[in-house]
């Protein structure tokens, strides 16, 4: 397909206008560039031939991609958005090339599947690269607890119980030659038992450590109490684990969805509104959105009212992330997406709880 450098540039034009961290990032545009120019070539192989035709043998490389891109923070939501852009832009240049030869329409539906399939297929791929990397993920986690736990166990409640066998030892030494110091023995297993069933109620405690103590979760709950609300239907939901994100990220994170809700509750005359976050080891991505009346967000930016959405914007990018928002007056409904990767926070000790 003579066309595909003015379709690759078009591709990434349109991901640039949505702040897509595909082409934010040089080296995840690369590995997205090289995939729709195998795409569009077999497009075009297809159209020739008139048999829709994908090299199965590059998608199996998507896998790994998917993986990458995971370490990188980037979500499966931006692959599947990228997904889109390229299917109407090479289903556009495969129905300009056809429009002229009626008799082609075989051809064109032959490149049309193999359009679908190429796409379709890839983010199947990268979405198995991406679960593989988050439960190898979720393992070491856990296996850090674990060992963490075991730590606990050894070096606290394994010595005390220690102690107090060998006080019991020299309580049955000195119980027929020493009886004086026997009362004394006692007192001291009663006293490194007691410390010992201290340590364990402290384990135990943090292993059921209130899910809405202290965590986002709380803090989202806490401020819709706040608010008194009673119309629209809102609801929040936290995925994932804190202690993947630092402090000052699920801070921010707070913040932006806090301010995106109230937006939602005092101009949208919405029925329902949903805000969903993400956790995982690679980044953290929110969701807000609503069926509201909608709004224009030029106009919106023209007026000067628009000084919660700029805020929310600078927060998120200061912190490397993305925020998209959109909104049709027309249609109706708000939807606000939010991507913040992790991996420019790994040195940050301080993390959620």
């Amino acid at each position: 397909m003579s066309r595909k450098p003015q379709l690759l540039k078009q591709y990434r034009l349109r991901l640039e206008q949505i702040k897509s961290p595909l082409v934010t990032d040089e080296g995840a545009w690369k590995g997205c560039a090289l995939q729709a120019e195998r795409i569009i070539t077999d497009c075009a192989d297809s159209l020739l031939h008139d048999k829709a035709q994908v090299r199965g043998s590059l998608i199996q490389q998507v896998q790994g991609l998917g993986m990458e891109r995971a370490t990188q923070g980037i979500y499966g939501v931006h692959s599947i958005r990228a997904g889109v852009i390229l299917f109407e832009l090479a289903f556009d240049a495969l129905a300009e090339a056809v429009a002229d030869s009626p008799g082609d329409l075989g051809r064109f539906g032959a490149a049309v599947r193999s359009l679908q399939m190429g796409i379709g297929e890839r983010l199947e791929a990268g979405a198995l690269g991406h679960d593989i990397y988050l439960l190898n993920t979720v393992r070491e986690v856990n296996a850090a607890g674990h060992r963490q736990l075991a730590r606990e166990i050894h070096d606290h409640l394994g010595n005390n119980v220690s102690l107090a066998l060998r006080q019991l030892e020299l309580y049955e030494i000195d119980r027929d030659k020493r009886p004086e110091h026997t009362e004394a023995r006692i007192a001291a297993v009663k006293a490194t038992l007691t410390e010992s069933l201290g340590i364990i109620r402290d384990l135990v405690g943090q292993l059921r450590r209130s899910e809405s103590e202290g965590t986002l979760q709380g803090a989202f709950t806490a401020f819709l109490e706040s608010m008194a609300i009673t119309h629209p239907e809102v609801r929040v939901q936290v995925n994932g684990s804190e202690e993947w994100a630092p402090q000052q990220v699920l801070d921010e994170i707070f913040l932006v969805v806090r301010e995106c809700l109230r937006n939602a509750l005092a101009h949208a005359d919405a029925q329902q509104v949903l805000a969903v976050v993400d956790i995982a080891p690679f980044g953290v991505h929110a969701l807000i959105e609503d069926d509201g009346c909608g709004f224009d967000l030029a106009a919106v930016g023209d007026a000067g009212l628009a000084n919660g959405i700029a805020s929310a914007t600078e927060r998120v990018e200061l912190l490397g992330g993305t925020i998209l928002i959109s909104s049709n007056p027309r249609a109706g409904g708000t939807r606000v997406t939010v991507s913040i990767p992790l991996s420019e926070h790994s040195g940050d000790t301080e993390s959620g709880s």
